[in-house]
């Protein structure tokens, strides 16, 4: 069965409105660079972009079922048009990867700079690299059960390569193509929880910098008090 996602476009602007309500610059700036806001925007927009191109190649490989579905078998003559949707997959499975990895160094680096009192950006960074494990297996489990393997499309050149060995014969590229559609399956459910735990770690560690940043502010100003307060006269 095929899934499609709804974009996500209002959890977007959430999170736009987030970034802009966020410390002043100089405290942002102490972790991942002064472009961090910018930083979290881009991986929110890279997992929501991966959902469209996962809506697409759903789109074309359903398209090829739909086609040989009353054959039996895949001809070739429909094979150039599952090659794109495949290796755009293995694209986006290591997109994820990169977004996942990320979002959890950059929870690692704030909760080191700025201290985690509540816990919520280790728990948020936890939370990633289970959904990390819990994705690879879910990978390799898919493949697994259609007699492929995850070093056969462990890069492009590799995904390539496999795509032409299967080109050869019919049982060849119906295994592909099962796998695809399957494959599609776990992407979609996937990736809306990437984008669910990227959010939420992207929250607590904006909420976590901008206290520990309003609380710099408050003991300035007392600081600030102390200094510029009159001098009480010695009443000797």
């Amino acid at each position: 069965m095929r899934v499609k996602l709804p974009v996500l476009g209002a959890a977007f602007a959430a999170t736009v409105l987030l970034v802009s309500a966020a410390p002043p610059a100089l405290a942002v700036s102490e972790v991942a660079g002064a472009t961090f806001p910018e930083q979290i925007v881009q991986e929110v927009t890279a997992v929501e972009q991966d959902e469209q191109a996962v809506l697409q190649t759903e789109d074309q490989v359903g398209m090829v079922m739909d086609q040989t579905e009353n054959l039996g078998t895949m001809p070739l003559q429909f094979w150039s048009q599952l090659t794109e949707p495949v290796m755009q997959m293995q694209e986006i499975i290591g997109q994820a990867q990169g977004i996942s990895a990320s979002v959890q160094d950059t929870a690692a680096q704030t909760a080191y700079e700025y201290g985690d009192p509540t816990g919520s950006v280790g728990y948020a960074g936890g939370t990633l690299a289970q959904w990390t494990q819990g994705f690879n297996q879910q990978i390799t489990g898919v493949l697994h059960e259609y007699g492929l393997s995850r070093q056969q499309f462990a890069t492009s050149a590799a995904t390539e390569q496999t795509l032409q060995v299967a080109s050869r014969t019919a049982q060849g590229r119906n295994q592909i193509l099962q796998a695809s559609n399957a494959m599609n399956g776990v992407l979609a459910t996937e990736l809306s929880q990437l984008d669910t735990d990227t959010r939420t770690a992207n929250t607590a560690i904006l909420t976590d910098m901008g206290n520990r940043a309003n609380a710099r502010v408050a003991k300035q100003k007392i600081l600030g008090s102390y200094l510029t307060a009159p001098l009480l006269k010695s009443p000797y």
